[in-house]
């Protein structure tokens, strides 16, 4: 994938991971009881995991970064 596309992607990727949080956080989830709680916190962690595979695609880590010398 090309660099550029690369970012793109883990942009949009990254604003719909703090959409989908920001609605649980803030939204309507607040009053789900009983089994629907268990959507929320998937829903909640799912985000998270999706800014995180975001930034993985804005900053991939490449053989060049990665050399072992410190």
């Amino acid at each position: 994938m090309s660099p550029a596309l690369s970012r793109f992607a883990g942009t949009g990727t990254m604003v719909v991971g703090i959409a989908v949080a920001s609605w649980v956080v803030f939204g309507p989830p607040h009053d789900w009881e009983g089994g629907m709680r268990w959507l929320r916190h998937s829903l909640a962690l799912a985000s998270l995991g999706a800014i995180s595979y975001g930034a993985r695609l804005m900053f991939p880590d490449t053989q060049k970064d990665a050399s072992g010398a410190m």
